[in-house]
């Protein structure tokens, strides 16, 4: 990633939200331009839809985490379309447009957990898409979309499949697919400084016994989690016990990072 200073310049969009709040304490080593549409101390407050907004507010990075958006797996495509969709692509027409280095775009692993819902018990990063929900079909194709744009205008974008990322694991469904603080701030980190043209990775911690496989982000990225969701594992909520024996939980009606 080109810096234009003494530090990189990163613009980090969603700041307020809950994924931004833990990760900011992990850049320290950039200038950080935070932006959301929630005020807060030292953020830029506006609407990412606003594409004259956005070419402001990403005008002179060096490169762009993208939080922002829509978390929540249950809400209906028409919830998840301008927020979820089309400001992905005005991120990214951005981001070419001002000649941003790199784009670190937040996907998540609802993109792939269909293959969870269907008994697989180990999920490659390589793995087909196949999201679980409206939610997962909106990251697939900001993935997608950011394969466009780097195949037609080069822009380099890593997207990550990130986890749920709380301080702690909040029930068993969490425990394979748990992503710390910690680890997000590494993966993020990594993201930001790996020579990468286009990747998609997963972001998950070191979790004993997890699905998620996290191969190519540790060979491609220098990824390398350190907490395990095992250390909490003792008194949580068990949240995978069906009403119905014969019937196994939806994962992505389990899991809302």
């Amino acid at each position: 990633m080109p810096a234009s200073g003494p530090r990189p310049t990163v613009v980090v969009t969603g700041a307020a939200g809950g994924v931004g709040r833990l990760l900011l304490p992990s850049l320290g080593g950039f200038d950080v331009r935070a932006t959301d549409r929630v005020d807060g101390p030292g953020t830029v407050v506006g609407d990412l839809a606003d594409p004259a907004f956005t070419a402001v507010v990403t005008a002179g990075a060096d490169a762009v985490v993208h939080l922002a958006g829509t978390p929540d797996p249950g809400a209906s495509w028409a919830r998840l379309r301008t927020p979820n969709a089309d400001v992905v692509d005005t991120v990214l027409a951005a981001a070419v447009a001002n000649g941003v280095g790199r784009v670190v775009l937040a996907s998540s692993m609802h993109a792939v957990g269909g293959h969870v819902d269907s008994g697989l018990k180990a999920v490659r990063e390589d793995a087909p898409a196949y999201p679980c929900c409206a939610y997962g079909a909106a990251k697939v194709l900001a993935e997608s979309l950011a394969r466009v744009y780097h195949d037609q205008w080069g822009l380099s974008v890593v997207c990550l499949r990130l986890g749920g990322v709380r301080d702690r694991p909040v029930a068993t469904s969490w425990l394979p697919g748990w992503l710390s603080p910690g680890d997000l701030g590494r993966l993020v980190v990594a993201a930001l400084r790996a020579d990468v043209g286009y990747g998609v990775y997963h972001g998950v911690s070191a979790n004993t016994g997890t699905s998620w496989d996290t191969s190519l982000a540790r060979a491609q990225l220098g990824y390398h989690p350190v907490d395990d969701s095992a250390s909490f594992a003792d008194g949580l909520r068990d949240d995978t016990v069906a009403l119905d024996p014969d019937a196994r939980p939806r994962w992505g009606r389990l899991h809302l990072s």
